[in-house]
């Protein structure tokens, strides 16, 4: 049980006449950081019993702790039940087999023999105890006593997460595609390595097919998306060890959200001569794509890699216009932006969270974190990112339907700081790295591109009052490269 957080401390300190200038010099500290110390030069008076003040003190529920000062001679005295050291050690002794709460008793080292092993008397040899006999740890010790005094710990277990959804699916299998990111990983020729890259493509996009189903409802829908966060969670560790590479990462990876993308946007990938089908059968890999997608941009961001980004941004995607697959044509990346009709319109208005902008939004950025990269400020950043930048680039309009020139924020509502970039734009020598983002040579080029970077109003939820933000909400054209 925890302490009460406006409950002072008490403690009690038994210890030998030997160690008096240590133990008073610790109860001062101690009483200076708000713990009310028991001490026998304090509150022991003349002709009060000394054998029952120790008793009282020991079995005082008020006080928390009992800190046992531990010299060669307590050592001996408690051992050989001698004088008052021997008294309090038949009290505390009884007390420590007893009923009392274990962690009440704190054995505290002040001296140690030739080879360096503490005095501790036998009857708590076993205890974990607190090292003040060197001078060179005696800070970080005494930090760890007085943070068990208070109960406050440096290292907190953490609280106990929620079952995993795949743990009952026996269909699942990860070996195969986290051995490939081992041997990527692990490979000592490009040739081995490019190989192992192609393989985990085919394997991963194997892998999930077992989210596949048919005609299922609305929140069957929802639920295999959830399910879906461990796969997800591997390919971010593929694009982790991809960085790591010799190999230029970002052109793998436009390569495969285009197979990605094909292979698993298309129903005649699970079943074949198929006449009817709906675009939400594959609902769960278009969310799944768009995320994926968001949360590349979100680690780019995170190793301020903009050549990278300026890959996946200005790639051209050739990609299956419909669930039939027939036809392939060029796209940008707002291709892979998705909203969700069947989770945000059939599903959400049934459920306790049916009041929120989005659903999809909140899932991603909330209930998908994967630490220390993909916290949900750095997943609701990067989807505000890949709107903030869409016009600065030449997109191609196209009249096929999936091409678009544009990439709503579906989680700028969930942004808490602004993207760093755009303020530090002030700067001549940042602006080089932003010249790299927007593909552009010169501080004249670069104003221009993101004199396009505008706030528009429509930009928003339906009766949400603010849009989402854009460049030039941050920053002037002017101040940009105004400083060194």
């Amino acid at each position: 049980m925890m302490m009460q957080e406006d409950r002072i401390p008490k403690v009690f300190i038994s210890y030998a006449w030997g160690s008096s200038d240590l133990v008073l010099s610790l109860a001062q500290r101690l009483v200076s950081h708000g713990v009310d110390v028991v001490l026998d030069k304090w509150d022991l008076k003349e002709g009060q019993d000394k054998y029952a003040f120790m008793e009282r003190c020991v079995n005082d529920s008020e006080i928390t702790k009992v800190l046992i000062i531990c010299d060669k001679v307590y050592a001996q005295k408690a051992n050989e039940r001698m004088g008052g050291v021997g008294d309090e050690t038949v009290i505390i002794s009884s007390e420590i087999y007893g009923n009392m709460r274990q962690e009440k008793f704190i054995p505290i080292i002040a001296e140690k023999d030739e080879e360096g092993h503490p005095y501790v008397p036998t009857y708590i040899k076993t205890r974990i105890y607190i090292d003040l006999s060197n001078v060179e740890t005696y800070e970080v010790e005494y930090e760890k006593l007085l943070r068990n005094i208070y109960e406050k710990p440096q290292v907190i277990k953490p609280q106990l997460g929620k079952r995993p959804e795949w743990i009952d699916d026996v269909k699942t299998d990860y070996f195969s595609i986290k051995d490939l990111i081992r041997q990527i990983r692990g490979s000592n020729t490009d040739a081995k390595r490019r190989s192992c890259i192609a393989r985990f493509q085919t394997s991963y996009i194997d892998t999930l097919k077992i989210f596949y189903e048919k005609d299922s409802n609305a929140e069957r829908k929802y639920e295999l998306f959830l399910n879906t966060k461990i796969v997800r969670d591997l390919f971010l560790d593929f694009v982790e060890v991809l960085s790591e590479t010799e190999i230029t990462y970002a052109d793998i990876l436009t390569e495969f959200f285009e197979i990605v993308y094909n292979q698993l946007t298309c129903i005649n990938t699970f079943e074949s001569n198929i006449i009817s089908a709906s675009s939400e059968d594959v609902d769960v890999f278009k969310n799944l794509i768009w995320e994926l997608f968001i949360c590349v941009i979100a680690f780019m961001r995170h190793l301020k890699d903009y050549s990278a980004i300026n890959t996946m941004l200005t790639h051209t995607y050739f990609l299956k216009t419909n669930i039939f697959g027939d036809e392939i044509k060029p796209n940008n990346y707002t291709a892979f932006r998705y909203y969700s009709r069947v989770i945000e319109h059939c599903y959400k208005p049934n459920t306790d969270m049916k009041n929120k902008y989005t659903l999809m939004g909140d899932t991603i950025c909330n209930k998908r974190e994967k630490l220390p990269i993909f916290t949900s400020e750095a997943i609701a950043e990067a989807d505000l990112f890949l709107y903030q930048v869409c016009n600065a680039y030449n997109l191609a309009e196209s009249g096929n339907g999936l091409h678009r020139i544009n990439w709503f924020p579906t989680c700028y509502i969930y942004v808490k700081n602004a993207p760093i970039e755009w303020e530090k734009m002030r700067s001549r020598q940042y602006c080089k790295k932003m010249m790299i983002l927007f593909g552009v040579e010169s501080l004249e080029e670069l104003k221009k591109v993101v004199m396009k970077c505008q706030y528009n109003n429509e930009m928003k939820y339906q009766y949400s009052w603010d849009a989402a933000p854009a460049i030039l909400n941050y920053i002037e054209i002017d101040e940009i490269g105004s400083l060194n």
